[in-house]
């Protein structure tokens, strides 16, 4: 044998072998991939009409789930509904628009939400007692120093973007708790203002740092009933928001990202929905921020 071929155990030890074909189980799970993740899936998405709660809705609906599209703007809720339904698998599930506004108590519960029909919404009280996922999206923002922010503002970015999640929560979990339809879940949106802080954003950061803080609460209180909680943590995202940004202040932020761009409100319709299928993702704090939160 040549001193530099390697020894005949070894080639038949790499030799390639003809792979199996597939399984008839393991083809049919593949042939399942392709289906819709949301099939017979109720969602609740607020702050549903624009921005990252708009793709959210549209990317549950492609999946096959039926959306209950909460705002406080009926023409840009029933927009969008109308999209939903005349596009890709999301056509025809009956998607339906609730007007309201989550940032005060009076955010409608389940046996009030029949006292609505003259929004022309029908079967939200079913909806409510059927939700499976809850996505909070809502949310609004105002730079100013601490100093000199009126407290009304203060109030009102506190009350959208908290007490709205934490009211969220507690309608949707009255039908949560009492049905039983197997893995539910609410997905919260955060932001990386609630981790990091930011000149001009007390409120704003205080907010996202208490959905991110009340996320982790009701992961460990409901876990055991079997609904999953979870927080996208998204970075600089172009919607509405960003685009307020001056152009020095979005040129700054822009160099600031490892990725050198914004992200697209699609990408964190891609995250939402690997929580909302994902059945061990319990306390998931899911960043998408192109590797801001590693400068």
């Amino acid at each position: 044998m040549n001193r530099l071929s390697p020894p005949r155990h070894f080639l038949k030890a790499i030799s390639p072998t003809p792979l199996p074909r597939l399984t008839s189980a393991f083809a049919t799970s593949a042939r399942s991939s392709s289906q819709p993740k949301l099939s017979n899936k109720r969602v609740l998405i607020t702050g549903a009409s624009r921005g990252i709660g708009k793709a959210i809705a549209s990317r549950f609906a492609a999946e096959g789930g039926q959306c209950v599209l909460v705002g406080r703007k009926k023409e840009g809720l029933e927009d969008v509904r109308r999209e939903l339904s005349v596009e890709g698998l999301g056509a025809g599930m009956g998607h339906q628009v609730l007007v309201g506004d989550v940032a005060t108590a009076r955010f409608p519960r389940p046996n009030e939400v029949n006292s609505l029909a003259k929004q022309k919404t029908h079967g939200l009280k079913q909806a409510f007692q059927e939700i499976d996922i809850l996505v909070n999206a809502a949310g609004i923002t105002h730079y100013s120093l601490l100093a000199t922010t009126k407290q009304q503002l203060l109030e009102e970015v506190v009350q959208t973007n908290l007490m709205g999640t934490l009211y969220g929560c507690k309608v949707a979990l009255k039908g949560m708790l009492r049905g039983k339809r197997g893995d539910a879940s609410i997905i919260n949106i955060a932001s990386l203002l609630g981790m990091k802080g930011g000149r001009g954003n007390a409120a704003y950061a205080a907010s996202k740092a208490g959905v991110i803080g009340l996320t982790r609460a009701l992961a460990a209180e409901l876990g055991p009933s079997g609904i999953r909680v979870n927080v996208i943590i998204p970075g600089y995202i172009e919607t509405d928001m960003t685009k307020a940004m001056t152009p020095e202040a979005h040129s700054q932020a822009l160099n600031s990202i490892p990725l050198k761009r914004f992200g697209e409100a699609e990408e964190i319709a891609d995250a939402a929905v690997f929580l909302a299928t994902n059945r061990y993702a319990n306390n998931c704090v899911l960043n998408i921020d192109g590797g801001l939160s590693a400068t």
